[in-house]
């Protein structure tokens, strides 16, 4: 009789562990990525890892899609056609407001790099963003993190967010647009805004590329572009995203020990937009923007909850929790 038990036992255990293993979720090898302007300096990090093979490395196939702008990337996410999202924190932050659960597990950015920038024709008439009220002003898409910068700028100077009309006008059509005077200014980030200075097309007005240009327009630091997902996602599969945030920090470390012309070699030639010289000039600028460590600080959290609720009333409602917008313990046990 004991035996019968025994082996009854053993039975049950095994069903068990059959049922447990069916119901557990299986960690995916293939991710589908979003970014909104992939050949942005802000989202370098990102290709820079694909092409060094460290997403291999990791056993992961990422599969990139170039949106136009950081809201379209979020909208896929959301919408569930990709997987996670390279771009601003500040999306983690408006869409918790909205009820969404988005979660940033790694920073790439420790400054936006965003930059408005006049056109020729009108640098004597604009030496404000007061001076371009009703006046058209490109961003890579409405909603995207171009287009928050601009209404920060503006309900900073006591403006209507919606004085200035916007236009649409991603990083491939930003160039033409200023040419052909269809916009008064843009807001930019490099190596576009470096190439605009350059040709002579348009200057900087308000400028965070640099810590003392974020410093005096926000205030304090306003961390900025990054891999986040879904809550959920992140829940059901922590070895896939810490495979991920590995890989994205061995990114951050190859910027920081290797130099520019070293970083430029490893991108696709695409990305020089014809001038290889001129890249590797705008990314030297740039070397400081990337974060050493991957780590989102709680003070640029708050920072950046503070801007976006200076422009958006329903964020300063909601009481965001911003522990719920961010998560350093994948990029603290890759370290």
């Amino acid at each position: 009789m004991s035996g019968w038990l025994v082996k009854s036992f053993l039975l049950c255990a095994l069903l068990w562990l059959a049922m447990a293993s069916c119901s557990a979720k299986k960690e995916p090898t293939t991710i589908q990525m979003a970014v909104g302007g992939q050949t942005q300096f802000i989202y370098l990090p990102l290709t820079l890892a694909s092409q060094l093979g460290y997403f291999k490395d990791e056993g992961l196939t990422v599969n990139i899609s170039d949106l136009r702008g950081g809201s379209e990337a979020v909208a896929a996410l959301v919408g569930g056609s990709v997987d996670a999202v390279t771009g601003f924190y500040e999306h983690t932050v408006r869409t918790r407001a909205q009820g969404k659960r988005l979660v940033m597990v790694t920073l790439f950015d420790r400054y936006p790099g965003v930059v408005l920038m006049v056109g020729k024709r009108h640098l004597d008439a604009v030496k404000s963003v007061k001076d371009l009220v009703g006046k058209p002003v490109g961003v890579t898409v409405i909603g995207s993190s171009t287009d928050q910068v601009l209404k920060y700028l503006l309900r900073k100077n006591e403006l209507d967010p919606q004085s200035i009309p916007v236009v649409t006008a991603g990083v491939s059509t930003m160039l033409a647009a200023l040419q052909q005077d269809q916009i008064w200014a843009g807001v930019i980030v490099d190596p576009l805004a470096v190439k605009l200075e350059h040709d002579g097309i348009a200057k900087a007005l308000y400028d965070t590329r640099t810590e003392k240009g974020t410093l005096d327009i926000f205030g304090g630091p306003w961390p900025a572009g990054g891999f986040y997902f879904q809550k959920e996602f992140i829940r059901e599969h922590p070895i896939t995203v810490q495979k991920l945030v590995n890989a994205g920090l061995r990114a951050l470390h190859y910027i920081k020990e290797h130099s520019p012309d070293e970083i430029a070699a490893a991108m696709p030639p695409s990305f020089w937009a014809g001038d290889r010289d001129q890249y590797v000039s705008a990314l030297r600028a740039n070397m400081d923007l990337y974060s050493p460590d991957g780590v989102l600080s709680a003070e640029g959290a708050s920072n950046v909850l503070k801007s976006l609720s200076l422009v958006d009333e329903t964020i300063a409602r909601a009481k965001v929790d911003l522990k719920e917008t961010y998560d350093n313990s994948f990029v603290d046990k890759s370290h």
